[in-house]
């Protein structure tokens, strides 16, 4: 029997998935990264852009992300997510 996802929702109450871009709070500035993970109490974020194969994400509660939608963010993570 496989596992249930648990069910975490953001700031504004939206039901947070797997993939979807959010916005987190990381040292005093504000980080734009993508749901890898939903553990049964945190969420497991990716910061945007290129990261060594050490790079395990950051643990995040859901109220601490907000989850962001549209053509700009879509095209922000493309641009900051391929190879130079």
């Amino acid at each position: 029997m496989a596992k249930e996802l648990p069910e975490h929702r953001d700031k504004l109450g939206r039901l947070l998935n797997i993939g979807d871009a959010v916005c987190y709070p990381s040292h005093n500035s504000l980080e734009l990264g993508t749901v890898k993970k939903l553990n049964p109490k945190m969420v497991t974020v990716w910061e945007t852009g290129r990261h060594s194969k050490w790079y395990t994400g950051s643990r995040k509660y859901p109220q601490d992300l907000v989850k962001v939608e549209g053509a700009e963010v879509t095209m922000y993570l493309l641009k900051m997510n391929t190879s130079a």
